[in-house]
């Protein structure tokens, strides 16, 4: 039924979407199953909400919503994961409940550049739980809760991608980035600059930067912020010379 809704032909594709026949055809095939998709998570999503009503578990119950990856679909002429480009790589992270003390905090948003190994620190929070020493990752349950202070709160997200991955129709070269608070990414091969863009005033990612002499200050700025990423997590990713 769901797939009845979204037909190709009538999908709007973004404007990084190259013209080529090939890479459209798939592009709308795909997005079309995939927005079908989501209509049905959202339908079963309502069905744990209800469930949670109904067993009177709604009160104290947070429900976290996030995938692990997304899809380029298209985008800059590539499909699939593992690219480090907006539609592959930026995930939703909601945090939503049905209760009365969270009612006013609806719809609350914040800029913050929450990594997937933030999930374990925010679950345990939510629950009232300290994160334990050894965990790796930050605690944004103050953000929900409203009652506590977000310690040690990063300004920019780690990206890896750390073993090629087979996947033809997408990245397959090791890569490592960073994402900043104030909207800037920055992506290297190893030993090599590759991607560098500004998301607030192009946030299709049609303008890299990582070549261009006249933001050198900038790639310095981010090339510094990763490589700190990278010391503090271990790593041996080869940066490139600046």
């Amino acid at each position: 039924q769901w797939m009845r809704r979204h037909t190709p032909g009538a999908i709007v594709l973004r404007p990084n979407v190259p013209a080529i026949p090939r890479v459209v055809e798939q592009a709308r095939r795909e997005l079309a199953g995939y927005y079908a998709m989501i209509e049905n998570l959202d339908w079963n999503l309502g069905r744990v909400r209800a469930a949670l009503v109904e067993a009177g578990l709604a009160h104290n119950t947070h429900i976290l919503f996030f995938s692990d990856h997304g899809d380029m679909h298209g985008s800059h002429g590539q499909f699939r994961k593992t690219s480090p480009w907006e539609e592959s790589m930026r995930v939703p992270f909601i945090i939503g409940g049905h209760t009365p003390r969270y009612a006013n905090k609806s719809g609350y948003l914040d800029n913050v550049p929450i990594n997937h190994v933030d999930i374990g620190p925010t679950s345990l929070g939510l629950c009232g739980i300290e994160k334990p020493t050894w965990m790796v990752g930050t605690d944004y349950s103050g953000y929900r809760l409203h009652n506590k202070a977000v310690v040690n709160e990063p300004d920019s997200a780690f990206l890896q991608l750390v073993v090629p991955t087979g996947h033809g129709h997408s990245t397959d070269r090791p890569w490592r980035g960073v994402v900043t608070r104030d909207g800037w990414k920055y992506v290297v091969l190893a030993g090599q600059p590759w991607l560098m863009f500004n998301l607030n005033e192009d946030p299709y990612e049609l303008a890299n930067f990582a070549h261009n002499t006249a933001f050198r200050q900038e790639r310095q700025r981010l090339q510094e912020r990763l490589a700190a990423w990278i010391t503090e997590t271990g790593d041996s990713f080869a940066l490139p010379e600046i």
